[in-house]
């Protein structure tokens, strides 16, 4: 009898190891690096399953996760304000206590996201700065903004398999904080 409890126990323990492993969940963990100097927006381009997690405002300790999809613009603009990159996006940014904004809208002069490459401030010790501006009104090309609801992405370090940072929510004063991971997709994912 224990001869057969040893063979079901080792059975078992086989049918257990044929299945596959569940894949882990990307961690997702603050930056505090800059950007290399010669990083462009540019390189961005892509889809990318995105998490964005909160560390101070109403939803601290929440997180919200969706699709962020970025491309060259179809017009260069002109101006001093020309994104390097535009896309569109599915996050629900209320779930992190930021102000909710349409994503999804692929209009030229009102895209969902908008990517900056800007100069080094002098607050970055000469870093580039890449910025992500989330929502189609805070995008509208025929408005200079200087309040209003927002959220802002920066990037801090990018990786082969994608970009992490930092990002803040105004509505018009900062009401959230947090960091965010962005990991690349294939086609159809």
């Amino acid at each position: 009898m224990r001869g057969l409890a040893w063979l079901v126990l080792l059975l078992l323990a086989a049918g257990c190891r044929s299945r596959p492993a569940e894949a882990a969940p990307e961690s997702c963990a603050p930056s505090t690096a800059a950007l290399h100097p010669s990083l462009p927006a540019v390189s961005l381009a892509g889809a990318y399953r995105v998490r964005l997690v909160a560390t101070a405002g109403p939803r601290r300790d929440s997180s919200t996760e969706g699709r962020l999809e970025l491309v060259a613009p179809a017009e260069p603009d002109s101006g001093s304000r020309r994104p390097a990159l535009v896309g569109t996006g599915n996050l629900r940014l209320e779930e992190i206590g930021a102000p909710s904004a349409d994503l999804d809208s692929r209009d030229p002069d009102r895209p969902g996201v908008v990517v900056f490459d800007l100069p080094p401030s002098a607050d970055t010790t000469n870093a580039p700065r890449v910025l992500l501006r989330l929502g189609a009104e805070a995008n509208r090309r025929d408005v200079v903004r200087l309040e209003g609801a927002s959220t802002v992405l920066r990037v801090r370090e990018v990786r082969p398999d994608g970009f992490i940072g930092d990002w803040t929510a105004h509505a018009p004063l900062p009401v959230a904080e947090g960091y965010f991971c962005a990991w690349r997709v294939g086609a159809g994912e």
